[in-house]
């Protein structure tokens, strides 16, 4: 071999070393399970897993482990609101769910799939995949490398059980919209007919000065609970109050008040005075109007005679909040159900 290739086979040497260094996966600050352990922390107390389905040979699933998972505030987003699982799809660990029991036969090719694999994935292997387990242990499948701005609506979507009643690219929009610094670009790709209207502003009122107001005014009083790490309260009041529909139904029709939850503050609701009970707990007129259902966003209704009407937890999108805005500024709740109500009803936000 002459010096010639002997420079060429260094330079190529270090090549592939170099490479091979790239590939090297730094621990994440996400806090692993085992599907075992998830499996049985999930039966102690539910919460959404997340499962990480990889392969050893996946060069985008290295590069997620690098980019987004490595992410500090993606990773203490997920480690307090998931139980996040790393599977090997090609591995040959028995692993027990739900007390199954799921093994690698080794037949299918030189890179035979796991039979939870197979089970997670549906049959369709498509590495990296991010599989949500919802607290009803429902499966959604999202595969392909996700970005930390991607990733981000997804993790509040399933961290706070928006896909109960929530189709996804509703609510990503929404959120979209909320934080439109980060998505100009994919804003940007929209028709501006086809935008969430944000136009619309809403007139808040302490909560004193609304009870007070409607035994003046006779205008049912609605009381909207959030909390400050509540992300779908965020987006609720940046874009589904301030749709110019929903902002003038509200203004027109009630006296509305926005009141954090865990507030330390003095009110004052129809004369009886309610305080803060502590750093992080929850507001005494919290207990008094949700009990024991600290499931934010919330929203309740009480009438001009003082009587509790109803209370509703869960993110809303606009034309959901319109019905329900509807159905009590029109007393329809006094001859008919809310379900006989929508059967008939024709609101103005499309959807």
């Amino acid at each position: 071999m002459n010096k010639r290739n002997y420079i060429l086979l260094f330079f190529l040497l270090f090549f592939l070393n170099v490479l091979s260094a790239q590939t090297i996966v730094e621990p994440s600050p996400v806090k692993w399970f085992t599907i075992e352990q998830a499996d049985s922390l999930f039966e102690k107390k539910p919460k959404p897993m997340l499962i990480d389905v990889y392969t050893d040979w996946c060069g985008w699933c290295k590069y997620m482990m690098k980019t987004t998972f490595a992410n500090k505030g993606i990773a203490s987003y997920i480690n307090q609101n998931f139980y996040p699982v790393r599977f090997n799809a090609e591995t040959f660990d028995t692993v027990v769910y739900r007390g199954k029991i799921y093994t690698n036969s080794g037949k299918g090719g030189g890179k035979p799939k796991h039979d939870f694999a197979k089970y997670l994935l549906n049959g369709r292997f498509s590495f990296p995949t991010i599989v949500y387990v919802d607290r009803k242990r429902n499966l959604y499948q999202i595969p392909g490398y996700t970005e930390i701005k991607d990733i981000e609506p997804l993790l509040v979507y399933f961290a706070e059980d928006l896909n109960i009643n929530t189709k996804y690219d509703d609510w990503k929009l929404l959120y979209q919209m909320n934080y439109s610094k980060n998505y100009n670009d994919e804003l940007a790709k929209i028709d501006s007919v086809n935008l969430p209207d944000t136009s619309g502003i809403v007139t808040y009122y302490s909560v004193k000065k609304a009870s007070e107001l409607t035994l003046k005014n006779k205008k049912p009083l609605v009381i909207y609970f959030y909390t400050d790490w509540c992300q779908s309260c965020k987006v609720e009041s940046g874009t589904v109050f301030r749709n110019k529909f929903i902002s003038d139904l509200i203004n027109e029709k009630y006296n509305f008040v926005k009141f954090n939850a865990a507030s330390q503050s003095v009110d004052t609701l129809f004369g009886d005075v309610f305080k803060g009970t502590g750093r992080g707990r929850p507001h005494q007129l919290t207990y008094a109007l949700l009990k024991q259902s600290f499931k934010f966003p919330a929203f309740v209704f009480i009438s001009p005679e003082k009587v509790k009407l109803n209370e509703m937890h869960g993110f809303l999108l606009p034309y959901q909040l319109e019905e329900i805005l509807s159905y009590f500024s029109e007393n329809k709740y006094k001859s008919q159900s809310f379900q006989e109500f929508i059967k008939t009803f024709k609101g103005k936000i499309k959807h």
